[in-house]
């Protein structure tokens, strides 16, 4: 890495003088470099957070300054930047801009496995908070085929689309959501994990809140669902 110049950005700068700096144990000496190795980070991520809704991309550049930002703080610390600890990162997100010169790097390619795929993490936060707006619409005294229909209204508005297949999100999608969280009465899938989160923090919103707060979250985590503005 290059010294630090007049043309490198603050975020740059920092980070060759802080880099391999602090240490595993941190004393009183080292908090000052750690608070701002912290307001580093979260400046950064905040930073990549408007990326990823704004840059219309899919979210790729933000994921791209999210993850820059993570193996850059990691290697302020002496024994990590010594151990290369953040080269994983680091060619996650090379493999991001090889992306836009249309080559796939080994770490992103799919890996070829026999059966029906799992659906991702993100779209099983879906499907639970898609049931936790079930639930609420069932708490504030709407009838159940009413709530699915509903709620998979809101989905097939914004563009969401099955985990599996063509067409539009149906009633009898958000049917199968509600009833594959219901039945994971240990709650162990990430999908009934969201569904207490969502209804715990949604608790007290009306109908049309719940579904407001539905579509924004969606939004939100699917940015490649928001229409120009």
């Amino acid at each position: 890495m290059h010294p630090a110049t007049d043309a490198e950005p603050p975020f740059r700068k920092f980070w060759n003088q802080a880099k391999g700096t602090i240490p595993d144990i941190v004393g009183e000496a080292d908090l000052s470099t750690l608070n701002s190795a912290l307001d580093f980070l979260f400046s950064r991520l905040r930073v990549a957070q408007e990326q990823f809704y704004r840059e219309g991309d899919n979210g790729r550049r933000g994921a791209f300054t999210a993850l820059a930002a993570s193996w850059m703080f990691i290697t302020a610390f002496r024994t990590p930047f010594n151990e290369e600890l953040y080269v994983p990162i680091l060619r996650l997100q090379d493999a991001l801009v090889m992306l836009d010169k249309k080559l796939v790097e080994p770490i992103l390619r799919p890996v070829r496995r026999s059966g029906r795929g799992p659906s991702s993490y993100t779209y099983a936060c879906l499907k639970g908070y898609a049931a936790a707006a079930v639930e609420l619409l069932l708490q504030q005294g709407l009838a159940r085929a009413d709530a699915y229909l509903a709620v998979a209204t809101q989905l097939s508005e914004l563009g969401v689309r099955p985990g599996r297949g063509s067409g539009a999100v149906t009633a009898t999608t958000v049917r199968n959501w509600y009833d594959e969280v219901s039945s994971d009465v240990g709650r162990h899938g990430i999908a009934a994990v969201m569904f207490d989160k969502k209804l715990l923090s949604n608790k007290g919103a009306d109908r049309t809140q719940t579904l407001q707060k539905l579509a924004a979250w969606v939004l939100a985590l699917f940015p490649e669902l928001q229409k120009p503005s």
